[in-house]
């Protein structure tokens, strides 16, 4: 009876409300404007082949705009056949890039902006999913003058206080 009751209130209070204060009105997101900090992350948009730093194949990626271009989606996966997928996108809460990133081995949740120099960096958590402790994380993105992005990822040894390499290379962008 309760049930119903609050069904015919919340009914009754939706039939009563004027045309212009419907909650769920389509806008034009804010978003989707071109300017930063909204287009701050395109310069990883496309597809890429990514190198180690010894100048080796590891793998491919693929960053697409979607949702009206409010979202970065990336698609990575190492020819080892290790896979990840990642979500990127201006937190409305903070005006910061925030990016939740899984792959079978873990997942990181990690936000921040371009720095001074241009390049973008995030800094946050990784999860492993083997259930081992988390530690804190950076990831960094380099536009380098020829059109690569040079990416790096610290983790912070929790034993010896210490930040090391995570994962290094080099994006080049495809030509085909």
């Amino acid at each position: 009876m309760i049930g119903f009751m609050l069904l015919g209130f919340l009914v009754s209070n939706l039939i009563s409300q004027p045309e212009h204060s419907k909650p769920f009105e389509p806008q034009t997101p804010v978003c989707s404007s071109n300017e930063s900090p909204y287009t701050d992350f395109d310069f990883v948009l496309g597809t890429w082949d990514f190198f180690s730093p010894d100048g080796d194949k590891i793998g491919e990626q693929t960053y697409t705009k979607r949702e009206a271009g409010c979202l970065i989606l990336e698609e990575w996966k190492l020819l080892s056949g290790s896979t990840g997928l990642g979500m990127s996108f201006v937190d409305p809460a903070t005006g910061r890039w925030r990016q939740v990133w899984m792959s079978p081995m873990f997942h990181i949740d990690y936000s921040g902006g371009l720095d001074g120099d241009g390049n973008m960096v995030l800094k946050g958590t990784i999860y492993p999913n083997n259930g081992d402790r988390s530690s804190p994380v950076q990831g960094v993105w380099k536009k380098m003058s020829d059109g690569s992005v040079e990416q790096e990822f610290l983790v912070l040894n929790n034993k010896s206080n210490t930040w090391e390499v995570l994962f290094s290379g080099v994006a080049k962008q495809r030509s085909d």
